[in-house]
């Protein structure tokens, strides 16, 4: 701790790639919260709050052992453990503060009018995609289940962020084996959406999901798009790249997220959500963090499996109205583009 003590700010950003402001933020909100704990060290004295915190934020920003990380703290490695469950119970417990849909008229104009500063798409609150995290093989899983189509094992993290990259939803835990669109229908803001997006809002996702109201997606391009389908495509795909802008700085923040070696689905879902919420907190201090050379975020792209499942799907009488009600709407707003 003397040497991090010593760190300018230069240094303490690079290691904990964070401010210092915005870790002394985290260590004020988590000493006055119900989840601090002095833990005792074998024969040490207690831990305080910013030891604690300064220690998870290390383990998030980096792929340094148990040992090192343990090594530059001063404290034994199931003291590390102890503490770091507090810390995810404490950001768990948060979550909600920093991770919530635009709910309020005036919430959702001003996420609109942000989104539509980018290319003059109208009433978007959102945009949605999914992320591959890598992981461990979670213990009593079957291995298979949770391959990607890079043939790694992962989880799929769902998000939903406005037009600063800050997550405004997020749905983890389902294998990366899982299509898109089937985990957008496990979670739990696929049945929000409808009563959110009143008065002609929606947010945008790629090919992989299905059309709604709601949720708008780009006309698959078969080569006879009208030029005002290619100016929608271009507007959506300028649009709805902040959700991927937002998974490749979530990763480029925490490269524990690189691939975590947690032994349970649950540990690792807890440790991903604390990540997104540091991610939007950051974002609220207006702590930037940018790079252009490091690992692209691998995004889940089932655009073409999504041909086999939708026809699945459609043959669903209700999911046809569905569909046809977000054609409509497609079409109506590829009209306004000129």
């Amino acid at each position: 701790m003397s040497t991090i003590d010593r760190y300018n700010d230069e240094e303490f950003r690079n290691n904990f790639r964070l401010t210092r402001s915005t870790a002394e933020l985290l260590i004020c909100k988590f000493e006055n919260s119900v989840f601090y704990k002095e833990a005792e060290g074998r024969g040490r004295s207690s831990l305080c709050a910013k030891k604690q915190m300064l220690s998870f934020l290390w383990f998030c920003a980096n792929k340094n052992s148990y040992r090192e990380i343990c090594n530059l703290f001063d404290m034994s490695e199931s003291t590390f453990f102890r503490h770091t469950e507090s810390i995810l119970d404490f950001f768990h417990d948060i979550s909600r503060e920093y991770i919530k849909m635009p709910m309020t008229d005036a919430e959702k104009a001003n996420v609109a009018n942000e989104f539509e500063k980018l290319a003059g798409f109208k009433n978007v609150i959102g945009c949605i995609d999914g992320s591959y995290i890598n992981v461990r093989k979670p213990a009593n899983k079957i291995r298979s289940t949770y391959i990607n189509r890079h043939e790694l094992v992962s989880l799929t993290l769902q998000g939903i962020c406005d037009a600063d990259k800050r997550f405004l939803d997020v749905f983890l835990g389902p294998p990366s084996k899982i299509h898109d669109s089937r985990i957008f229908s496990m979670s739990p803001i696929s049945q929000k959406l409808p009563t959110i997006c009143q008065q002609s809002y929606h947010i945008l996702g790629d090919a992989a999901y299905p059309i709604r109201e709601h949720l708008l997606t780009p006309f698959r391009d078969y080569g006879n798009l009208s030029n005002r389908q290619k100016k929608y495509n271009k507007r959506h795909c300028q649009t709805r790249v902040k959700i991927e802008n937002c998974f490749q700085l979530l990763k480029q923040r925490f490269r524990q997220l690189m691939r975590l070696d947690f032994f349970t689905v649950k540990k690792m879902c807890k440790f991903i959500m604390a990540c997104c919420v540091l991610h939007n907190i950051c974002i609220d201090q207006n702590d930037l963090f940018l790079t252009t050379n490091e690992e692209n975020n691998e995004d889940v792209d089932n655009s073409q499996d999504n041909v086999r499942i939708n026809n699945y799907q459609e043959c669903n009488t209700r999911d046809n109205i569905l569909k046809r009600l977000g054609e409509m709407k497609r079409n109506t707003i590829v009209n306004t583009f000129t």
